[in-house]
């Protein structure tokens, strides 16, 4: 692993132990541009583009209302031109069936000035590595 991608993948590990223990309003205070944009997948019921933490957290603690408590293990990080990919593994239980829930998350990232500006969430690797640079990225 290159110095790149080791010190990215340590800031995501940093990022998700907070949002672990303390939760996502803690860790996109520490974390996030107050002007983040966060791309939810497509897929998603009522997918969104939200723009701004307070709308990004407002959202994470709706999800967090019907998927319970989640905790998000770090098992990727790579860069891709000025991006991260970084591939999750999120588990938790329904707040109401308390039914086991997992799944494997891609986020693409950009920071500015050590903090995260734009936050985009896929389900699919090689949508998430295409998104991350463009074109180029989708053939290696």
């Amino acid at each position: 692993m290159d110095d790149a991608a080791a010190a990215a993948r340590k800031g995501a590990e940093a990022f998700f132990a907070v949002w672990n223990e303390e939760g996502p309003e803690v860790a996109a205070g520490r974390y996030w541009d107050p002007g983040i944009v966060w791309e939810e997948p497509r897929n998603f019921p009522d997918a969104s583009v939200l723009r701004g933490r307070d709308a990004a957290v407002a959202r994470m603690v709706e999800r967090y209302e019907v998927l319970g408590r989640v905790e998000i293990e770090v098992v990727d990080v790579e860069p891709i031109g000025g991006e991260f990919v970084i591939e999750v593994i999120a588990r938790g239980r329904g707040s109401s069936s308390g039914a086991p829930v997992e799944m494997r998350e891609y986020f693409v990232i950009e920071l500015a000035d050590g903090l995260t500006v734009h936050f985009r969430e896929f389900q699919d690797r090689d949508e998430a590595r295409a998104a991350a640079s463009g074109p180029e990225a989708a053939g290696g």
